[in-house]
């Protein structure tokens, strides 16, 4: 059987702020060899992917936690908000002061202060400065284009608030960049997870979701866990994903994806 490969980036594909290791390369490699597809499964859009992820021979991705889903350089779906949701969202974000990264069809939005506040988040646990790929820095939150998913933030620590607030019109999961959950989180139009995408990517390929593996490390690789027919946690993943998963592999700098990877070509193909 061909199978369809999902995987998360940071911390999946490569440590974060750091290349693809050499034998998830050679992994990645064979299992492609073999007419296996790869995917990518991130809640970044395709516009933020680096020049090395860019250049990784993969089929296409579920981008934006579900709402964006790209086949061989073509768009095959796009969710964004309706005008309603965004006035709601707008609402929410003077109510609340929120500092939003809009993802819209041609980049992903912030203001100044955000963009300032977006780097000090960063560097509370990046040691090296952030990749603005796709970013654009504007004077105000523009909620007059396409907004496909957003990444709200809070100085004044609400954003478990505000997620209670947006329920309903949108659905929201932790961040999984290691900051307290007080400071940030992913919001996206209710029903669209990376689990809807998967499915419906499958399904637009004609293939059955016994083909697809999912291998992540964050809580937000969750739903593509649970979905996906085989769910491989990393080593240097999350307490509660190793408890979604159907198999543990090691740490991604402990050859962990070349060994995820072995195991589900042993396994399934």
């Amino acid at each position: 059987m061909k199978l369809n490969f999902f995987f998360d980036i940071d911390g999946t594909l490569s440590p974060v702020g750091k290349s693809v290791p050499e034998s998830a390369m050679a992994a990645l490699l064979k299992a492609k060899g073999l007419g296996h597809r790869l995917f990518f499964c991130t809640g970044r859009s395709q516009n933020e992917l680096t020049e090395e992820m860019n250049s990784l021979p993969f089929d296409g991705g579920v981008f934006s936690a579900g709402a964006g889903l790209i086949l061989e350089g073509k768009t095959i779906a796009q969710k964004v908000m309706t005008e309603e949701q965004k006035r709601f969202l707008a609402k929410i974000t003077e109510e609340y002061k929120l500092l939003l990264l809009n993802q819209g069809l041609d980049g992903s939005y912030l203001t100044h202060e955000s963009l300032a506040y977006y780097r000090e988040l960063d560097s509370m646990i990046h040691m090296s400065p952030i990749s603005l790929n796709g970013f654009k820095i504007v004077d105000k939150d523009p909620f007059d284009i396409p907004i496909i998913k957003s990444f709200i933030m809070s100085r004044e620590g609400r954003i478990l608030e505000a997620r209670k607030a947006l329920e309903g019109p949108f659905h929201s999961v932790n961040n999984t960049t290691g900051l307290p959950e007080t400071c940030a989180a992913e919001l996206m139009v209710a029903g669209v997870t990376k689990a809807s995408g998967i499915r419906e990517l499958v399904e637009y390929l004609g293939d059955d979701m016994a083909s697809t593996v999912g291998i992540g490390d964050g809580e937000n690789d969750l739903e593509m866990i649970d979905v996906c027919n085989l769910g491989i946690a990393m080593g240097n993943s999350c307490d509660i994903l190793k408890q979604h998963s159907d198999y543990i592999t090691t740490d991604i700098e402990k050859d962990g994806l070349a060994k995820a990877i072995d195991y589900a070509l042993e396994r399934l193909s």
